[in-house]
């Protein structure tokens, strides 16, 4: 469902661009074109998260800073203290083990993840 609203709205986005004006257009099509195939051969599977991600609605954790293939630091969002921990991918899911219980994000794209239970929210890349 998700990649086929991104796919119409790319190809609207595309031919908008393609017919609005074609002498400012000619010779960027191309670069528009590799650009609307490279976002839709990346899946959420194939996205090895890295950087920070900030919540956007989330009062618990305030930020995820992933490091290497297995290290995350979490950013708590009452005290503004970080802890490391580590965190395995499955598929397009990631599970970042905490103390307590392990918290679940779902890769969305490269900017963006989902969080799930106490972690829930939207988390966008800096």
């Amino acid at each position: 469902m998700r990649k086929s609203v991104l796919m119409y709205s790319l190809l609207l986005l595309f031919t908008y661009g393609c017919t609005n004006n074609e002498k400012n257009n000619q010779g960027q099509s191309g670069s528009l074109q590799e650009m609307v195939e490279t976002i839709l051969e990346t899946s959420p599977k194939d996205i090895q998260p890295e950087g920070t991600f900030v919540a956007q609605d989330n009062s618990l954790y305030k930020s995820l800073t992933f490091k290497g293939k297995k290290t995350v630091v979490i950013r708590d969002a009452i005290f503004g203290m970080d802890f490391p921990s580590e965190y395995d991918k499955d598929e397009e899911f990631l599970r970042v083990k905490t103390d307590k219980s392990d918290l679940l994000f779902e890769i969305i794209s490269e900017d963006t993840i989902k969080g799930e239970g106490f972690a829930k929210g939207l988390y966008i890349k800096e």
